[in-house]
């Protein structure tokens, strides 16, 4: 990843974290809450190289510990997004042969961001943080692969071309 590169990234992920804080974490989803933020990362990171993805999750995380709702130790969120840009870039690039099929690019952001919010709640219970019910966790994270399923025909597109337009010429 190129030095140019960095700021847009970082730009493109800050606006998504507002869009997200001050937009869609105040709608009542059915079924627990959609993170857009979460997801737009996944399908972001799917079609980045090892050093790129971690980069950008280590940007991305940094960006997500600045939310003011959050109840963990500031640094969680930039360890599980470093780890899951690493295990995305690591495990998906040589596996998937259609990474540019839309169905897969939405299947492989519901597991991975479902995958990142278990990572966070097991890292949160180790470092000590109290979580709610067995019941209320199943559901919001059930909840957030509905949606993150059922929104990717908006966010899978819009994350595809900004990614195309973080690119310099020499990496297209």
């Amino acid at each position: 990843m190129s030095l140019n590169r960095i700021p847009l990234v970082a730009g493109f992920f800050f606006v998504v974290f507002l869009l997200q804080e001050g937009f869609l974490n105040r709608i009542n989803f059915f079924l627990g809450g959609f993170s857009l933020y979460l997801a737009f990362f996944i399908a972001w990171v799917i079609h980045e190289d090892r050093s790129s993805a971690l980069i950008i999750g280590f940007i991305a995380g940094f960006i997500a510990d600045l939310s003011p709702t959050l109840e963990a130790p500031f640094g969680l969120w930039t360890f599980v997004l470093t780890s899951m840009g690493y295990l995305i870039s690591v495990n998906l690039q040589g596996s998937l042969d259609a990474i540019d099929s839309p169905v897969t690019v939405t299947i492989s952001t519901v597991i991975g961001s479902t995958a990142a919010l278990i990572a966070f709640l097991i890292c949160g219970a180790i470092l000590g943080n109290e979580f709610g019910a067995f019941g209320s966790i199943f559901k919001t994270l059930l909840g957030n692969a509905i949606w993150t399923f059922l929104l990717s025909p908006i966010y899978v597109p819009i994350t595809g071309a900004l990614r195309r337009a973080s690119l310099t010429a020499r990496e297209r």
